[in-house]
């Protein structure tokens, strides 16, 4: 069953060239039949692994180096009717950030900026 939906502004600080940017990821959160939490993260509608784990930290714009982020804003999305009693998409990624990437969400953006 989907929790909750959100897009969160994630900020990231190269501890190598002190680079600043941040990114915007669509997050969809569920409970499966056991009732274990998961978490699956997408960017531009690409699955992604989380932004707040090492396997997921993106490369630095200036010197490509990885730096893991920390949230910044987040914005809880209104679950569509009759979507919280549905399946998610193929794929998820629990909590703790094991198993694969999965499935898309989009939702408003909140003003992440790259450069």
């Amino acid at each position: 069953m989907i929790t909750e939906l959100a897009v969160e502004r994630v900020e990231f600080t190269c501890g190598h060239c002190w680079h600043g940017w941040s990114a915007e990821y669509d997050v969809l959160r569920h409970r499966d039949e056991d009732g274990t939490e998961h978490e699956q993260f997408s960017r531009d509608g690409i699955p992604v692994a989380s932004p707040y784990s090492a396997d997921g930290a993106p490369a630095c714009p200036s010197c490509h180096r990885h730096w893991v982020g920390h949230l910044a804003d987040r914005r809880v999305v209104p679950i569509p009717e009759g979507a919280a009693a549905a399946e998610p998409p193929a794929g998820h990624r629990r909590a703790d950030g094991s198993s694969p990437a999965g499935g898309l969400l989009s939702a408003p953006s909140l003003g992440a900026h790259t450069s």
